[in-house]
C-alpha cells in the first residue's frame, strides 16, 4: 500500500502506465473465448464465487481489481484519490484486456467495469459473461461495515449503492450471457448453478 507524498506518487504513476514489462509479452496467452467473467455489484460475491469456480475447474483465478492494485502497488482508494474514476478506469480497461489474452480462466470484475464501452466489448468477445445479481438491501448487508470501497465511503451507503445499481444494472444486463440471483444464495450454490448454465459439470 502506498503511503509516500503526492509528488512521489506522480513519479510512481509515469513509471507503472503500462502493467506488464516489454519482455513479459511474449509469455502471453493468445486470444481464447473460454473464459468465465463475473460481473455485478459491489459485495455481490464474486470474488468468492469465482474462486470457488476456478478450483472446481483447475483454472487460474483473476480478479481484476487484486491485479490493478498487485501491478501499480497502491490500494484502489488511493488510486481514486489522485486518478479519479476516470484514471482508474483507464487502467482498469487496461487490466482487463491483458488479462483476456491469456488462456482459459475466471475473471472477477469490479463492479464498474462495465461503465466504459471498451470494458464491455472486451467481456463480451472473450468468453461467457455470468452477471451475479442481488437486492439492494443484500448488497447493504455485505457491504455496510466495508471501509475500502471509494464510492461507497459516504454517510448513506445504501443510497449510493441504490444509485449505483439504477445506473450500472441495464449495462449489467447488455453484457451478460447469463443472470443468476444470489440473494439468500451460498458461494457454492452460485458457482454450481455457473457450471450447470455453461455445461462444465465435469471439466476436470
Amino acid at each position: 500500500m502506498y503511503n509516500g507524498a503526492a509528488c512521489d506518487y506522480l513519479d510512481f504513476l509515469r513509471q507503472t502506465s503500462g502493467f506488464l514489462p516489454p519482455d513479459a509479452t511474449p509469455f502471453l496467452r493468445p486470444v481464447t473465448a473460454e473464459h468465465i467473467i463475473l460481473i455485478g455489484a459491489m459485495g455481490v460475491g464474486k470474488s468468492s464465487v469465482g474462486r470457488k469456480l476456478a478450483k472446481k475447474l483447475n483454472r487460474p483465478f483473476y480478479d481484476s481489481d487484486q491485479v490493478i492494485e498487485e501491478k501499480t502497488g497502491v490500494d484502489i482508494a488511493t488510486i481514486f484519490e489522485y486518478e479519479g474514476e476516470a484514471g482508474f478506469r483507464l487502467r482498469e480497461e487496461k487490466a482487463i484486456g491483458e488479462l483476456c489474452r491469456r488462456q482459459a480462466m475466471v475473471l472477477a470484475t469490479g463492479g464498474g467495469a462495465v461503465l466504459a464501452a471498451p470494458s464491455r466489448n472486451l467481456l463480451m468477445t472473450h468468453g461467457t459473461v455470468i452477471y451475479l445479481k442481488a437486492s439492494i438491501d443484500m448488497l447493504f448487508k455485505r457491504t455496510r461495515h466495508s471501509n475500502h470501497r471509494p464510492l461507497l465511503n459516504v454517510p448513506d451507503k445504501r443510497r449510493a449503492i441504490a444509485e449505483l445499481l439504477e445506473q450500472r444494472e441495464p449495462l449489467y444486463l447488455q453484457t451478460a450471457d447469463h443472470t443468476i440471483d444470489t440473494d439468500r444464495r451460498t458461494v457454492s450454490w452460485t458457482a454450481n448453478r455457473v457450471l450447470q448454465l455453461l455445461d462444465l459439470t465435469t471439466e476436470s
